[in-house]
């Protein structure tokens, strides 16, 4: 619960847009590789952003949870953008950091690199999408001790936008 109130927290300290449009979704989803046999519970708030590389953008807050040996609960902070495909219709790419409450197998580390690429669709205030999220030390890049077999997640959400 803390940690809930703490991403809550620093969200409100993102001053909003002129006519944004924040949104609250809950995303669940099943493992693959590494992650198989695991289901993955992700509540994510979005709170609209100036553009970034020239596109739409938004900060993320997110909590996850998965189940399975390699269980864990993660809380993270993302930026990301909206990739315009139709009016109502766009694809998502977030990135950013996590931090996760025991390190597993799959994980070595408690600071993880957090992504996730979606594809979404609005229906006047709803949201729906199907995406994939990932979660990963960075070992490749940074060379750090412990495993990064990562976790690895197909999605399904739906949330509200206000």
């Amino acid at each position: 619960m803390r940690s809930l109130l703490l991403v809550a927290a620093i969200m409100l300290l993102f001053p909003a847009l002129p006519a944004s449009a924040d949104s609250l979704s809950y995303e669940a989803g099943v493992g693959f590789y590494f992650s198989s046999g695991t289901t993955v519970n992700l509540l994510r708030y979005q709170h609209e952003a100036r553009p970034l590389f020239g596109y739409s953008g938004y900060y993320e807050a997110m909590y996850t949870s998965w189940n399975g040996p390699d269980n864990a609960k993660a809380i993270g902070l993302a930026r990301g953008i909206r990739l315009a495909t139709t009016d109502n219709q766009y694809l998502s790419l977030t990135g950013g950091l996590s931090h996760i409450n025991r390190t597993t197998s799959n994980l070595g580390q408690p600071f993880e690199f957090y992504g996730r690429v979606t594809y979404v669709m609005h229906v006047d205030k709803a949201i729906f999408s199907i995406g994939y999220v990932h979660f990963s030390s960075g070992k490749f890049f940074f060379g750090w001790s412990g495993p990064n077999y990562g976790e690895n997640f197909v999605t399904l959400s739906i949330g509200m936008s206000f």
